[in-house]
């Protein structure tokens, strides 16, 4: 049994539905049903009935959320108690986040949570294996981007150490110049990338490396971090790039239209999941908790 089960079970009996109860505190709707479930079938216990009406507690359910509510304000008592003494001593917030996840939400997260924290001293860590440093137990968020099919291995994989969480979804673009014979394509496959020349965005070498395997090789004329040098590469016609299209959609090259970003289809790891990674070790300070709520305000502005 786990904190976050007691306080998802009493913020769903509540509000009586699951979506406001993940409304409310910041996580998916998906992290509040799974673990819901899980509490019933480990203590084989139906807590709610769920319908359109709402969700509401069964019979025996209520015996269950009643104690609920006991360990809950108790808890509540503790945290006050523990995260005064931690405020007071701790103001560090330290976080660790794949490449794509710097370049889209992080830039405008930051200034607004600084404003409302000024005190509060961010460090930030570039990392493709996010896991390997939040396992030293000294980071206190992960964001990390995964193809979705690798994001639901890793949950189900890691659900004894870490809290997964998602903060939105994506999609593989082929993003090529406005002259380019594809740019008029609603969609592009694999097989269609294998004659074009390409840079590689060196956090997606993974992705070309699986397209080879499965498809056939790739031209590859260089890799690099540098975003920039990518997207020129791009306009001037002499390569294409798989990119997400979060990283692009507010790219002025694709706003003025000189990047056509083509959604990949056909390939069963277009689609991308952005999200939260925590150990399971960790004390989730109020800082952490503000954080990611205001980088979810930002993500639905």
């Amino acid at each position: 049994m786990h904190i976050e089960q007691i306080e998802y079970i009493v913020e769903v009996a509540k509000v009586g539905s699951i979506s406001k109860a993940a409304e409310n505190l910041h996580v998916s709707v998906s992290t509040i049903s799974q673990s819901i479930t899980s509490f019933e079938e480990r203590y084989s216990v139906q807590l709610f009935k769920r319908s359109r009406l709402g969700t509401i507690p069964t019979d025996q359910g209520k015996k269950v959320i009643n104690k609920a509510f006991d360990v809950y304000l108790k808890l509540i008592e503790l945290e006050r108690e523990t995260q005064n003494h931690h405020d007071s001593t701790n103001n560090q917030l330290s976080i660790v986040s794949s490449p794509s996840i710097l370049l889209t939400y992080l830039p405008d997260t930051i200034p607004v949570f600084q404003k409302k924290y000024p005190n509060v001293d961010i460090t930030i860590k570039e990392h493709l294996n996010i896991l390997e440093i939040l396992k030293q137990n000294e980071t206190d968020i992960g964001f990390i981007s995964l193809n979705e099919v690798h994001w639901i291995e890793w949950a189900a994989q890691y659900k004894n150490n870490f809290y997964f969480d998602t903060l939105s979804q994506g999609r593989l673009c082929a993003c090529v110049s406005k002259d380019s014979p594809l740019a008029f394509k609603d969609s592009i496959t694999p097989e269609e990338l294998l004659d074009q020349n390409h840079v590689v965005y060196s956090s997606t070498k993974h992705v070309y490396e699986n397209i080879s395997q499965q498809y056939g090789p790739l031209k590859i004329l260089y890799d690099t971090y540098n975003t920039e040098i990518l997207k020129k590469s791009v306009q001037s016609g002499i390569a294409v790039t798989l990119l997400s299209d979060i990283i692009m959609k507010d790219d002025p090259s694709v706003k003025n239209g000189e990047i056509i970003p083509i959604p990949l289809t056909n390939y069963e790891k277009a689609n991308l999941t952005y999200g939260i990674v925590r150990s399971k070790k960790r004390n989730f300070s109020s800082q952490a908790r503000d954080f990611i709520k205001t980088m979810r305000d930002q993500i639905e502005k």
